[in-house]
């Protein structure tokens, strides 16, 4: 296992103070007590604790470079995430680092290390997985050194952070509830990571439909989706092979509505005529070339506008929250057909 170096909580809790006079001793405050300064000096020593000197700096600096770091830079809904961010960004007259992970743990952490060196003001981030430790650690040496942190659409295991997330549980949940009102029974649900909050809350919202109105669970039924085009296509193929297809699939994210209809391209299904398709999130392309596909949607312009608002709230704060700031969007249906029941 690699050994992680130390940070700014291992520090408060050797020395036995607050974060935040950790904080203020590593940015040079004269508002800490001689004896307080001592133990923080004490407990770097002992732990060989070495601050990142450009990353410090910026309590003080005046930076207006902000790190926006997603997970795949070819799907659309960050795009228009970004399209938030940025405009929010230019009123404040703030640059944007754009940093891509590719859904992959491993790049992630090489992104954030990459990042230390960069003379950031304040970070944004939709992370890969809310279980990983290592990315956990590092945005929380970033927060501890006066780079705020804003976790986007995605969350991490910890409270400490501002987020900006969406109602997806709900939504899921009056979508599935609305094909059941339409008759049907045998519905389908392509999921996203169980270690990533969308994944879980959409999930949780198909179940808690399916029990509120009497349905039992079908395993088969519950496909293991990862939020990519290829997994949904053959998870869709899949599902059109069981002895008993589901008539409705529910796709959990715009990517995986895109697996669907590449799929029932190929085997000729027309929505909402041969099977019903549900997506999360609106694909505007999609009504160019008449595919009318029901979704559930949100606003993600202003998710991404939201988090950098969130931001710029904690750049004048020398304070490190205990307990960040959680907003929570709704979401709301559109019906255009594609949730009918089949017609034979």
């Amino acid at each position: 296992m690699i050994k992680q170096e130390a940070n700014i909580y291992e520090i408060a809790k050797e020395a036995g103070v607050s974060i935040a006079t950790v904080s203020r001793v590593m940015n040079r405050s004269c508002t800490v007590s001689e004896k307080s300064r001592q133990r923080v000096l004490d407990a770097v020593a002992k732990l060989n604790y070495v601050p990142n000197n450009a990353a410090r700096s910026l309590s003080t600096s005046t930076s207006t470079s902000v790190g926006v770091v997603i997970p795949d830079i070819n799907n659309p809904f960050f795009s228009r995430l970004l399209q938030g961010i940025t405009r929010a960004a230019d009123e404040m007259g703030l640059n944007i680092f754009l940093f891509g992970t590719d859904e992959s743990s491993e790049r992630e952490h090489r992104v954030l290390e990459t990042m230390r060196e960069h003379r950031l003001r304040g970070i944004i981030i939709t992370p890969v997985s809310c279980q990983d430790t290592v990315t956990q650690e590092r945005l929380h040496n970033f927060q501890s050194l006066g780079i705020p942190v804003v976790l986007l659409d995605r969350e991490v295991d910890s409270t400490v952070f501002d987020r900006v997330v969406t109602d997806d549980d709900e939504g899921v949940y009056r979508a599935v509830s609305e094909l059941i009102r339409r008759g049907h029974r045998k519905i389908a649900i392509i999921t996203g990571p169980d270690d990533s909050r969308p994944g879980r809350e959409r999930l949780r919202g198909y179940c808690r439909a399916l029990e509120e109105h009497g349905i039992a669970l079908n395993p088969s039924y519950i496909c293991k989706g990862d939020f990519m085009v290829n997994c949904a296509y053959e998870h869709t193929l899949a599902l059109c092979d069981l002895p008993e297809p589901p008539t409705a699939i529910f796709a959990s994210n715009n990517m995986t509505t895109y697996g669907c209809l590449k799929a029932f391209g190929e085997r000729k299904i027309q929505p909402g005529v041969d099977m019903a398709l549900f997506g999360f999130d609106n694909i505007e392309e999609l009504g160019w070339l008449n595919y009318n596909i029901s979704a559930v949607i949100r606003d993600v312009p202003q998710m991404g506008e939201q988090a950098m608002r969130l931001l710029m709230r904690r750049f004048d704060s020398r304070e490190i929250p205990e307990k960040g700031t959680r907003i929570c969007l709704p979401t709301e249906l559109v019906l255009r057909g594609s949730e009918q029941m089949p017609s034979k």
